[in-house]
């Protein structure tokens, strides 16, 4: 009876420290004012892959012309001038081939509108007329048309200050830490981030270049029509590995069945099985470096959780961020006991 007394006698206290209860305050405090800018961190993140894709070659012609910015200029000189080629090349057959494949579709409406896709200028004073009086739709296409201009140069004027400070980018956490232990593991953390995601970004464009190039050579040696758009799709999808081939060959083979027979649709999956098996054994291993490598089931996973977070933006980030999130956790393990305080 008296051993019971003694536990019912027993209470337990808790006490909480001010300076947790403020802690954790600012905390989600901050991190709600993170989320309110997620639109302005997905600029400057985009920002700094280009910076990190194209920070070897301007360190190349840094060498030879002993400036970085008269460096940084003609690297970007150099990359808007293919980009413009590539466009004015491209564009117009793309446009011719994807207006003719529309025409195979079995919709004699859809046909017809093709078919007469040809106005005078009286007729088209008149759709203008008739359909461009809403003020408000007109504004609004500007100023959608507007903004995405201002966000790409945005996205290139970020990437031109980052490739001008990066030699000194790690000596920004200086405001933090005067410690130079912290500053020289700043600087190996980013030199491994853009040895990580700058080699992934260019091993991607790579990879996205020789499949469509080799999509397109082997779609017209077998004849099939339509070709630059089947080897764009073909291209674009090598972001999702595995099935990104499979998804880009169900089109090729479809216009092979409406166009030829059943022969040459098989021909047509035969060349892209082929393709995905040289991809897989010799372009991807060969292309992307071990350490900017990720697994594909990671890569899926993380492009389908981006799209769920953050739409189309989410999933074009999803493996980058992946890859930075890969890498802080790397650092984070094998330097933590390091980077201890001594008390």
């Amino acid at each position: 009876m008296y051993m019971l007394n003694i536990f019912r006698r027993k209470k337990t206290y808790i006490q909480i420290s001010p300076s947790i209860v403020v802690f954790t305050i600012f905390f989600l405090l901050g991190l709600y004012f993170l989320y309110q800018i997620l639109d302005i961190l997905a600029i400057f993140f985009i920002g700094f892959i280009i910076m990190v894709a194209l920070s070897p070659a301007v360190d190349k012609v840094e060498k030879k012309l002993h400036s970085r910015l008269a460096g940084i200029i003609i690297v970007y000189i150099l990359v808007v001038l293919v980009l413009t080629s590539l466009l004015a090349f491209l564009l117009p057959p793309l446009a011719s081939q994807l207006l003719q494949s529309l025409k195979i579709l079995n919709f004699p409406y859809l046909q017809e509108e093709i078919a007469n896709l040809k106005f005078s200028a009286q007729e088209l004073n008149g759709f203008a007329g008739e359909y461009g009086s809403s003020i408000g739709a007109v504004f609004d296409l500007v100023m959608s048309t507007l903004t995405s201009l201002f966000t790409t140069l945005t996205f290139f004027v970020i990437s031109f200050y980052l490739m001008v400070d990066e030699p000194k980018l790690h000596l920004k956490i200086s405001w933090l830490t005067k410690d130079k232990k912290h500053i020289k593991l700043a600087r190996k953390f980013l030199d491994d981030i853009k040895t990580q995601l700058g080699g992934w970004v260019r091993g991607e464009i790579i990879l996205m270049t020789i499949i469509g190039v080799m999509t397109y050579l082997a779609l017209t040696i077998i004849g099939l029509p339509y070709v630059l758009p089947l080897a764009l799709i073909a291209g674009i999808l090598e972001l999702l590995p595995n099935i990104g081939p499979t998804l880009s060959a169900i089109p090729a083979v479809g216009i092979a069945l409406l166009n030829y027979d059943l022969t040459t649709a098989l021909i047509v999956g035969a060349s892209y099985y082929v393709i995905q098996l040289f991809e897989n054994n010799l372009l991807v291993p060969r292309v992307l470096s071990k350490n900017a490598d990720v697994n594909p089931l990671v890569t899926m996973m993380s492009i389908l959780v981006g799209f769920k977070l953050y739409g189309v933006i989410g999933g074009l980030l999803s493996i980058p961020i992946y890859i930075v999130l890969r890498t802080v956790y790397s650092y984070w393990i094998k330097y933590q006991k390091k980077l201890k305080p001594n008390w």
